[in-house]
């Protein structure tokens, strides 16, 4: 099904902008324009269930597990650990310069940013060819979760929540 009117209607979207609107705002949006059986791959796709039955959702899922294997493996490089117990699945072969530079940012904030960013960018990527298909519906949708998502993250509660599972992790190591 073609979505020409729901795609041209929606607010451009840029990685690190603000949200143009909640979540909860484009599901409803969402529920009154797509059919039937492209609500359940949007339903599935939430509850990360249809990655076996879109292409579109197989190689976003594939993407981000070869990002996340590039980021633990030079993350662990850099630690002396060993890289292979830490990965799922086989390492890319063809692995961006800008993602491996990602991984030497110290700052654990901004190398999020710059996750999302290259995120951002794939999505762009594999859906500029395509007019107006689901794919670019949920490619704007996984969009607009990142967005949401710093809308409500800052510096501050990132390092609460880093330093609150550091002392939840501390608590449950025992030395004798």
């Amino acid at each position: 099904m073609s979505y020409e009117y729901l795609i041209a209607g929606l607010p451009f979207l840029k990685a690190g902008d603000k949200a143009p609107m909640t979540m909860e705002a484009l599901d409803e949006l969402l529920a009154e324009q797509l059919s039937d059986n492209d609500k359940e791959q949007l339903r599935l796709m939430k509850h990360r269930a249809s990655y076996g039955i879109c292409p579109f959702l197989q190689k976003w899922q594939a993407f981000n597990r070869d990002l996340n294997n590039v980021l633990t493996a030079e993350i662990c490089r850099k630690h002396g650990l060993d890289p292979k117990k830490n990965i799922l699945g086989e390492m890319p072969d063809d692995i961006a310069p800008e993602i491996k530079a990602i991984s030497q940012i110290t700052d654990l904030y901004e190398r999020e940013r710059q996750i999302d960013v290259v995120r951002f960018a794939w999505l762009e990527d594999n859906t500029a060819m395509l007019n107006f298909r689901l794919e670019n519906v949920l490619a704007y949708y996984l969009e607009m979760q990142m967005l949401c998502r710093w809308d409500v993250l800052t510096r501050e509660t990132g390092e609460k929540v880093f330093k609150d599972i550091v002392a939840d992790f501390k608590k449950g190591i025992r030395i004798d």
